[in-house]
């Protein structure tokens, strides 16, 4: 993807398998959000392409949407001034059957559909933990429960994969670890998860493969335990260099079981 001069990003490829979480890492600038809207049709790569069940996704929001991409975003775009259910309704209406007729008649077909999109959104709220606050403004709301609604909302659209942009973003730990919790019980039901996420712990303890982003290039990728043990990644986030880092590695390795570290060690994994 490029603008003008700058490449945002180069040759950055991903695979995502049926019911796998992928966590997207790096740097503040790595050209990971440019990577989700490439993916969702906001940006039209400069070159390549998006594959779903092979086939190309269209370079429109909408239409990859009802194809089975939806998607959150890094800062929470709900409608404030509607209330919690409206608020996943308007996800619901990519689903939506009746049309245009029907909608100004308010027969019968339209009065099921309303009915059927109420109900779904409902089995939502009550999913991700909003069941009874449905009539609640959403402005109102505490932050994770904003943060809840939207990943509600997107999931209103059927999605084959969801796309969550830092979901975690201001959480305190325990609405963080619900919403880990949440991310597995979407996974369970077999949506494919894609998250963007500055904080590694939370990535490393929900993903099953996890790719790094620097510089608009794909720097590695592998399972959490390679990831996290890269030198490279290491240096990306401490801008340490890297025999410097890589020392530091082989220490830890050749420690007691492996897993022990110094305190020294806990606060940089920590950074």
């Amino acid at each position: 993807m490029m603008f003008g001069g700058l490449t945002a990003l180069s040759d950055v490829s991903l695979r995502l398998e049926e019911g796998q979480i992928v966590g997207l890492i790096g740097p503040n600038g790595a050209g990971k959000t440019t990577f989700f809207n490439c993916l969702t049709g906001l940006y039209t790569p400069t070159r390549g392409q998006v594959l779903l069940s092979g086939n190309r996704l269209p370079g429109d929001p909408a239409q990859v949407t009802a194809a089975g991409v939806a998607r959150t975003f890094q800062n929470i775009r709900l409608f404030p001034n509607m209330t919690v259910l409206e608020n996943v309704l308007v996800g619901r209406h990519v689903r939506t059957k009746q049309g245009p007729l029907a909608s100004l008649g308010h027969g019968p077909s339209f009065r099921r559909g309303e009915e059927e999109a109420r109900r779904h959104a409902r089995e939502l709220l009550s999913f991700v933990g909003l069941g009874k606050v449905e009539d609640e403004t959403a402005r109102f709301l505490p932050y994770g429960d904003q943060r809840r609604l939207e990943i509600a909302r997107a999931l209103a659209t059927e999605p084959k994969v969801l796309l969550l942009d830092e979901p975690t973003a201001g959480m305190n730990p325990q609405e963080t670890d619900d919403t880990r919790q949440l991310i597995f019980q979407i996974r369970d039901t077999g949506i494919s998860v894609v998250v963007i996420e500055h904080d590694t712990k939370f990535i490393f303890s929900l993903c099953d493969h996890v790719s790094v982003l620097v510089q608009g290039m794909l720097l590695v990728e592998g399972t959490p335990e390679v990831v996290r043990a890269d030198p490279r990644v290491i240096e990306a986030y401490l801008g340490k260099p890297p025999e410097e880092v890589e020392a530091e590695v082989r220490e830890l390795a050749s420690e007691p079981d492996g897993n022990q570290r110094t305190g020294r060690h806990a606060a940089q994994e920590d950074s």
